[in-house]
C-alpha cells in the first residue's frame, strides 16, 4: 500500500477504536452540541472533552485522506468498479449525519448502533480500495463463487456479531450477564429480559464463529489447501480464540474501556483476514 492508502486505512482504524473508547468512558455527550463543542472548535479541554472532540477532529482527517484516495480510485477504476468509491463516499456522508444525530438524540441506541454498522461497511470498502488500485487488479478476484460460500457466510456472521456487539454496548446490556461462563448464575436464566437475551445472543454468536473457524481449518488441513489460504485460516482461528478470551475479560473487568478497545481492534483484524480469504480464493483457484 502507498502513503495515502496507509494514512486512510490506519487513521480509520484509529478513529473506530477512539470512538469505542469514547463510548466506554461515557464521554459521548462531553460535547453536547454539534459540529462545534460548546460553540467552539477549540473548547476548554478536560479529558472527556478531549476524547469526544478529538474523535470529531480525527474524523475530519479521515475524511480528507479518504477524499484523496477516492479521487485516485475514480481515475483508475473503470465501469462498475467506480461504484466502490462512490458508494463509500455516500456512506461517509451518511456517517457524518448519523454522528450528528448521535449527539442531538443523546446517544439513542438504534442510531448509535447504525453509526457503528455503517462505519464497518466503510471500513470494508476502504480496505478493498487500499488493496486494489485499479480495475485490472479488481478483475483478478471473484468473491461470489461456490468455493467462497463458507467464507461469505462467516463474513456475514462476523458482521452481524460486530453490529450485535455495538447494540449490546449501547443498550447497556454489556453486564446483563455479569458472570462467566454462566449468566446470573444459570446456564440459561429462567427469565430472559431484552438485555439478557441480546447479551446471550452475542455470546452464542461468538461461540458459533469459533466453531466455524475451527471447522474451516480442520477441513483445510485434510484437503491440503493452498499455503496462503491455510496461513490465513490459522490466523483467523487464533484471532477468534483471542477474541473470545478478550470478550471474557471484558465482562470480568466490568467493561473496562481498554479491554473493549482491544476487543474491537481484534475484530477489525478478523474482518481483514476474512476479506483476504475471500480475495485470495480466486487467485488460488484461477
Amino acid at each position: 500500500m502507498g502513503r495515502i492508502e496507509k494514512l486512510t486505512l490506519y487513521s480509520l482504524i484509529l478513529l473506530l477504536i477512539w470512538g469505542n473508547m469514547v463510548s466506554g468512558l461515557g464521554a459521548g455527550l462531553a460535547c453536547p452540541d454539534w459540529p462545534l463543542c460548546f460553540g467552539s472548535f477549540f473548547p476548554e479541554i478536560n479529558f472527556p472533552i478531549f476524547m469526544e472532540h478529538g474523535h470529531r477532529v480525527l474524523g475530519l482527517f479521515v475524511t480528507i485522506f479518504f477524499a484523496f484516495l477516492a479521487k485516485e480510485r475514480l481515475t483508475f477504476y473503470k465501469g462498475i468498479h467506480k461504484l466502490i468509491p462512490i458508494i463509500c463516499s455516500i456512506l461517509l456522508a451518511i456517517q457524518i449525519v448519523a454522528g450528528a444525530l448521535v449527539v442531538i438524540l443523546q446517544l439513542e441506541t438504534n442510531i448509535t448502533t447504525f453509526h457503528f454498522g455503517n462505519a464497518m461497511v466503510i471500513f470494508i470498502l476502504i480496505y478493498t480500495m487500499c488493496l486494489y488500485k485499479n480495475s485490472e487488479e479488481l478483475n483478478s478476484i471473484s468473491i461470489f463463487t461456490k468455493k467462497n460460500i463458507p467464507y461469505l457466510f462467516l463474513f456475514l456472521l462476523v458482521y452481524w456479531q460486530l453490529v450485535l456487539g455495538a447494540y449490546v454496548r449501547h443498550s447497556n446490556a454489556g453486564l446483563a450477564c455479569p458472570d462467566f461462563p454462566k449468566c446470573l448464575g444459570y446456564w440459561l436464566p429462567p427469565y430472559l429480559s431484552e438485555t439478557v437475551f441480546v447479551h446471550l445472543s452475542h455470546r452464542a454468536s461468538g461461540i458459533l464463529i469459533l466453531l466455524i473457524s475451527m471447522g474451516l481449518i480442520i477441513r483445510a488441513y485434510f484437503k491440503k489447501v493452498e499455503d496462503k489460504i491455510f496461513v490465513n485460516l490459522k490466523k483467523l482461528f487464533y484471532l477468534v480464540i483471542l477474541q473470545v478470551t478478550v470478550g471474557i475479560f471484558v465482562v470480568i473487568s466490568k467493561l473496562a474501556f481498554s479491554m473493549t478497545a482491544v476487543h474491537l481492534l481484534i475484530a477489525l483484524i478478523i474482518v481483514g483476514v476474512i476479506l483476504n480469504l475471500l480475495f485470495a480464493k480466486k487467485e488460488a483457484n484461477s
